[in-house]
């Protein structure tokens, strides 16, 4: 008897253990497709916390109350909740539609990624080698070199998904050749891009499903060529018309990896911003109302019926924005007046080189030096962008050995604004000698 109850104890334990893996393995597909943008499972924090072994800190039925919706348990005055949100800079953790099965699935994945594993001896092969720390980005130093530094590898720096090769080139880098001989040579590599669901407005849809990047660099620039599939070239703004985007990100510090979400507190990132209609402005001059609403009519412009020595005279709705700019009455546009970034009538270059550190922070740069052209052709963008990099400059990215890059795509032609975009989190971008 005690031999069959045995038995049967093996084959229920092997049951439950068949089950268990089962679960395990569709939680692993839901973790992948729903939180390992912002969590990892023991490698650190991303833009939430690290959840290794979080099933020993919470009770299950806290962790699905929390996973199905965070903002509820916070606002219910939960204290762990509370903490957690605060703790993390206040980025709400999106709702998750998921059924209390998934949620368990998920819970089950993460206890079998937390298990402690064996510790493999290391060898000669698998030692990681000594090596030194870069100098951090808010300390500019006096001189810069050719040769890059080799980055720390501590606590803050976590493997990415996806890993891209820059490569050195010796000609210039002219955002307008694109398709300068180099750039056939380089195998471009393949990034899936997610909608933004972690801030409000969220993207529920992605149209997107991809890009290609590829990337060289010279001692002091790095430049990305980038892909993507786009039916319809939006490059106006309207009431109900958006324009299509890009930007590039990199951490200012390369010894401790803020959020790719913008940054964070004491965690500044470096951001180039390219927008189609500043390229079109480039193209063919800037957008005016006049170009906009053609029958448009204006009154009066004080001062501006006629030219600074009274030769010509011209009615009001001819006037443009460019003929305020060159003459005496740019006190008629206060934002070209104040320098805004956002209201300047002729650019070289479609592009905005910016700051933050965390949502809301965005802030121009004093000196802008970056350089970026895009054409759209057949349903599909092309875009050059480069990148000033160890300048000296305490806001501009000191680029070593190693450091990540991170990307956001605006699909103008769906509505995409603001935090309704397509993103894609820290890429690991390596430095080919």
């Amino acid at each position: 008897m005690n031999r069959i109850l045995f038995l049967v104890l093996i084959a229920v334990t092997l049951q439950l253990q068949s089950v268990y893996a089962q679960n395990a393995a569709a939680g692993e597909k839901t973790f992948k497709a729903t939180c390992n943008a912002c969590h990892s499972i023991g490698k650190g924090k991303i833009v939430g916390p690290d959840l290794l072994n979080v099933n020993k800190r919470r009770t299950e039925k806290w962790l699905i109350s929390f996973i199905r919706s965070s903002q509820t348990v916070v606002k219910s005055g939960d204290p762990v909740a509370v903490k957690l949100f605060n703790d993390h800079n206040k980025i709400p953790m999106p709702d998750q539609k998921l059924t209390d099965v998934q949620i368990k699935d998920v819970l089950a994945y993460i206890k079998s990624k937390s298990a402690p594993a064996t510790p493999a001896k290391a060898t000669a092969a698998t030692k990681k080698p000594a090596i030194t720390p870069p100098s951090t980005a808010t300390k500019p130093s006096a001189k810069t070199t050719n040769k890059p530094t080799v980055v720390k590898q501590d606590d803050e720096w976590i493997d990415a998904e996806y890993k891209l090769k820059s490569y050195p080139v010796q000609q210039e880098l002219n955002p307008k050749d694109l398709n300068a001989a180099f750039w056939s040579k380089i195998e471009a590599l393949k990034l899936p891009v997610s909608p933004q669901t972690l801030a409000y407005p969220t993207l529920q849809m992605p149209s997107i499903d991809y890009l290609t990047v590829k990337s060289v660099y010279r001692p002091m620039e790095v430049a990305f060529l980038i892909e993507w599939n786009d039916s319809s070239k939006s490059n106006e703004v309207d009431v109900v018309k958006f324009c299509d985007q890009f930007a590039v990100e990199f951490p200012l510090n390369t010894k401790v990896i803020p959020s790719y979400m913008m940054g964070n507190k004491d965690g500044m990132v470096h951001i180039v911003h390219w927008k189609a209609i500043w390229q079109e402005d480039c193209e063919k001059g800037f957008q005016d109302v006049q170009v906009k609403y053609p029958n448009m009519w204006v009154d009066v412009y004080p001062g501006l019926e006629s030219y600074l020595d009274r030769s010509k005279r011209v009615y009001a709705q001819d006037i443009t924005s460019e003929m305020i700019v060159e003459t005496h009455a740019t006190g008629n546009m206060p934002g070209t007046y104040s320098h805004n970034p956002m209201s300047q009538i002729k650019r070289k270059y479609p592009v905005e080189e910016a700051n933050a550190e965390g949502f809301g922070t965005l802030a121009t740069q004093e000196t802008q030096q970056a350089k970026a052209w895009a054409e759209w052709k057949d349903g599909k963008w092309k875009l050059c962008v480069v990148v000033p990099v160890n300048t000296g400059n305490r806001y501009k990215a000191t680029f070593t050995d190693r450091t990540k890059v991170a990307f956001a795509l605006w699909d103008g032609g769906f509505q995409n604004i603001g935090g309704r975009k397509h993103f894609i989190p820290w890429v690991d971008l390596f430095f080919q000698k």
